[in-house]
Order: structure tokens, then sequence, then C-alpha cells
């Protein structure tokens, strides 16, 4: 499964699948093996390279509270879909990037690298699970990347354009 996870403020991209008495988590380009094991409510112990550590999670607001060996941090978590829809909703300095929320395939581009979009405007059409959905800009800006192409397939997590 792929998240979106906004760690202190930063946003970190984590891919993960659950496998007997662990699991394999893909964080910011990095695959880890690791042993999970929850120990009661909100606590968790992980075996990650022969380390073990003890994570203590409470909710926060909309995200959650993380004590990891003495460190408190602030972690907010969403599917690719909630964060493309964040994402949308707030105003953003700087580039954008809108990434596929799900599999699919692009079907028509609707701008080209360079064209002037309004907040919401289409960027692009993507069929999946035999539905299209257009893909629109999350704000007024510049397309400064068309990163795919029609009758391209992208999975879930793909870059598909850059808005600044």
């Amino acid at each position: 499964m792929k998240y979106i996870a906004i760690i202190d403020g930063q946003q970190v991209e984590i891919d993960f699948q659950t496998r007997p008495g662990g699991v394999e988590a893909n964080i910011g380009g990095r695959v880890y093996v690791v042993e999970a094991a929850a120990v009661e409510a909100g606590v968790f112990w992980f075996n990650w390279d022969n380390r073990s550590v003890e994570i203590a999670i409470t909710s926060a607001g909309d995200g959650y509270s993380v004590a990891v060996a003495g460190h408190q941090m602030t972690v907010e978590m969403m599917d690719t879909r909630a964060a493309l829809k964040k994402a949308a909703q707030h105003g953003h300095d700087g580039v954008v990037e809108l990434k596929a929320p799900m599999p699919g395939k692009i079907v028509k581009l609707l701008v080209v690298e360079g064209a002037e979009v309004n907040a919401n405007q289409g960027i692009l059409v993507m069929e999946a699970m035999k539905m299209q959905n257009e893909i629109k800009a999350p704000k007024k800006g510049i397309v400064k990347k068309i990163a795919v192409q029609e009758g391209l397939a992208v999975n879930a997590g793909d870059l598909l354009a850059a808005v600044e």
C-alpha cells in the first residue's frame, strides 16, 4: 500500500507490504524489512537489522504523536488519493507534483508543458477501474512538466505532471 507521511512538516512517500511476522517498507526510496509486533494499544515493537525499537503512537488532531527512542514527532498519514485532494485544497508555493492516485492509463493530455492553468483546471484524463478521472491543477500556475504521454500505463504514486 502506498502512503504519504508528513513527519514534522516533511513529506515522505511510504510503500509497505505486510509479511508474516512483519513488514517490508520502502521509505523515501530505501527498503526496510522489519519484524513487528503490537505490545499493547498504541505501543509497537520493531526489530530491524538486529536493533530492537519500541514506538508509542497516540492520536493528535489530524495525525499522530509518535515517540521513538525518546524523540517525539508529529506524523500525518494519508493514501495518495487523500494527499492529492489535500494538496488541491491548500495554497502552494513553488512546484507541486501531481501523482497518480491509483494504477491506470493516461487517456488524454489536456494541456502542454508551459501552459498557464487555473486552480482545478484539468491537466489530463486518466482511466482507472474502467472510469475516466480528470486530474486537475492544485493551484493557478504554469505547467512545468508533463511526465506522461497518452496511452501510457501508470502505477499509483507515479509522477504525472508538475505545476509551479
